[in-house]
């Protein structure tokens, strides 16, 4: 009984440290400086405005010549997994790192299965590197009306 008692109290103990290892969930949001890897293994660069809503995330990507990607993503368990769509569907799943970024790969349709990186790295506030576009504001949906 003693073994047991000890045991789940180790348990304990490590699933606390791997908590307080990931950052905490609510801080996702803000502005993040974003590089990548083309499919065709060319580099990018962008920027990517994650915001909350409820139990979920709006993930904007902004890049200077390509205009605005926008995605939806959920957070479990140190991980952000965002679906968005930049011509065909695509899907970047983030490992969330405690130095505020978030290493991911992502694959879209067509891509064969093949899988590509991407670092984003939360930028402070009002911070924006010259290099990167300033993302571009969010416009709501029209609402319907009923007739």
């Amino acid at each position: 009984m003693t073994r047991l008692i000890l045991s789940s109290a180790i348990g304990l103990l490590l699933l606390a440290s791997l908590r307080a290892i990931e950052p905490s969930g609510s801080d996702l949001a803000g502005i993040y400086a974003c590089e990548g890897t083309n499919p065709n293994g060319s580099p990018y660069k962008a920027v990517v405005e994650i915001v909350k809503q409820k139990d979920s995330y709006l993930v904007q990507w902004t890049q200077a010549n390509s205009g605005q990607v926008v995605g939806v993503g959920l957070h479990r368990d140190g991980v952000l997994a965002v679906s968005y769509f930049g011509g065909t569907p695509a899907i970047v799943v983030y490992s969330i790192r405690s130095e505020g970024r978030l290493d991911g790969q992502w694959t879209m349709g067509g891509a064969e299965g093949d899988l590509f990186k991407e670092t984003l790295t939360k930028l402070k506030a009002g911070q924006l590197p010259p290099q990167l576009p300033k993302p571009a504001p969010r416009t709501r949906s029209p609402k319907t009306s009923s007739i």
